[in-house]
């Protein structure tokens, strides 16, 4: 059942979006999906600088893959 309150509509939206976000970065989303997350973060700050956070975290981590390893570690 959809509930009326927009508040608790809001953070169900928020909710989902949330539950996506690793998911729409890697490209994995059906485009109807996508949509979904592109139209929420556009509106909702919160998740916007969520996804950004999680945007950044990746592309680190990505970067860290191109480092060499340490010496006497094993790759």
């Amino acid at each position: 059942m959809r509930t009326l309150n927009p508040v608790k509509r809001h953070r169900e939206r928020c909710r989902q979006a949330r539950a996506q976000m690793s998911q729409y970065l890697d490209g994995e989303l059906e485009p109807r999906a996508a949509g979904r997350i592109e139209r929420h973060v556009r509106w909702c700050p919160d998740c916007r600088r969520m996804l950004a956070n999680l945007r950044r975290t990746v592309t680190g981590l990505g970067a860290l893959r191109d480092l060499p390893a340490p010496n006497g570690s094993q790759g």
